[in-house]
């Protein structure tokens, strides 16, 4: 990366409102706001921190380390925007939520140089949702990908609420009313699912869906529902 485009960056990234900062193709931070260094618990010099990685960060965050390489890869190989939804502890010791926007960087020459992502903090307007959903998963720190997309298959929009509720322990009568569709509606996208992941039983289905990596996947049309419907519920 050259300093014309390191430059023009570092100006970008102190213009964003919150949480900032860009890597390289490597995963190598190249520059952070002052708001991601005061997150993520940098002390003295942000810019001491450059050169270092996802696997440096001082606060609990370095925990997710490898979900944010797998995103930045998703990102650099696809060369698309995702937004993800971020569950951490950090620096106050303190677990917070940001809802985050992740984009490819472009060099001259429109070769992917990076990523850059900027997250707004949501914790105080969900924190009784999210602190229902850590007490279910033993306060494991996760990074979600919010997205229409993604994965091995091809779902329809429905297939994907369902999945998602079902991966959660939702009996087909709970994601019927999160939903709001039939119960034997929920039964026929259930049914579906077993055959595109080519899978006998509902067991199967958890089990195989977890393994290709769609626990960590929320529709964005599953995002209202779950923070305000079906996480402030449990």
């Amino acid at each position: 990366m050259n300093d014309t485009l390191s430059m023009r960056l570092q100006a970008y990234v102190d213009g964003l409102p919150g949480p900032a900062m860009y890597k390289d193709v490597n995963g190598v931070f190249r520059y952070l706001n002052q708001a991601y260094a005061d997150l993520a618990g940098v002390k003295g010099n942000r810019l001491d921190f450059i050169g270092s990685t996802a696997f440096d960060l001082p606060c609990g965050m370095s925990a997710a380390a490898e979900m944010f390489e797998e995103q930045d890869r998703l990102v650099i190989e696809t060369r698309r925007v995702v937004r993800n939804l971020d569950i951490h502890p950090y620096a106050s010791g303190v677990w917070g939520a940001h809802l985050g926007r992740k984009a490819p960087v472009y060099d001259e020459a429109q070769h992917v140089a990076g990523t850059i992502w900027q997250g707004t903090d949501i914790t105080d307007a969900y924190m009784a949702a999210i602190s229902t959903q850590l007490a279910k998963f033993g306060s494991q720190q996760i990074s979600y990908v919010l997205s229409n997309e993604g994965g091995r298959l091809s779902l329809t929009p429905r297939e994907r609420e369902v999945l998602f509720l079902v991966l959660r322990g939702k009996t087909a009568k709970l994601a019927a009313s999160a939903l709001g569709l039939s119960y034997r509606t929920v039964q026929q996208y259930v049914e579906s699912l077993k055959l595109k992941f080519q899978v006998r039983s509902k067991i199967e289905l958890i089990d195989t869906a977890i393994a290709q990596g769609y626990m960590s996947q929320i529709p964005f049309s599953m995002f209202s529902k779950q923070l305000s419907v079906v996480l402030a519920a449990e």
